[in-house]
């Protein structure tokens, strides 16, 4: 029995790399996660369509403002942060805008200074580190960076690494995990 099939540009990274950069979400993503990471909430706003969704782990969904407030509001905690792309599977969608499945290492540094236990391969040193898997759905838009929006962000990541890692430092408490 024949299935129908699409075409989709996968990708086993190593980072940031030339193999990942050469499809263009990629580029698109790789400069937010420039701006994201540098928590430049005013720079980042440009990057999501008026409409986008944010789903967390959790199953919380948002939408429009309260996506974006949402999202950034996850990273809050963190004095450094990096995500480092492992793998991509990306498939253009049926309204010409693509789909990106992934996965990425989130490299975090919490307040207060720790032992740093990993390193990214760049070489940096960093405390805390999650694994995490995504779907994001980008949608074309001349206006936007690199001519397109984020229009849907769905994450699948284990935070207790990094809230069991703030919880013993005293920097969030233990009902954090119940939320």
């Amino acid at each position: 029995m024949a299935f129908p099939t699409q075409p989709s540009f996968v990708v086993h990274a190593k980072g940031w790399d030339s193999n990942l950069l050469a499809h263009p979400v990629p580029r698109f993503l790789y400069a937010h996660e420039e701006v994201f990471d540098a928590k430049d909430l005013e720079r980042c706003k440009p990057f999501y369509a008026s409409d986008m969704t944010y789903t967390k782990s959790n199953g919380q969904i948002f939408s429009g403002d309260a996506a974006v407030t949402a999202l950034h509001g996850d990273y809050a905690l963190f004095t450094d942060v990096f995500h480092e792309p492992v793998y991509g599977s990306i498939s253009e969608t049926a309204n010409g805008g693509y789909r990106l499945i992934g996965w990425a290492k989130m490299f975090v540094n919490l307040p207060g200074g720790g032992e740093k236990k990993h390193v990214d391969l760049q070489g940096r040193e960093w405390e805390c580190l999650s694994n995490g898997a995504f779907i994001f759905d980008l949608v074309k838009d001349s206006e936007g960076p690199q001519g397109f929006r984020m229009k849907s962000m769905q994450i699948f990541a284990d935070p207790t690494p990094i809230l069991g890692e703030a919880i013993k430092r005293g920097i969030v408490p233990v009902e954090a995990l119940a939320a």
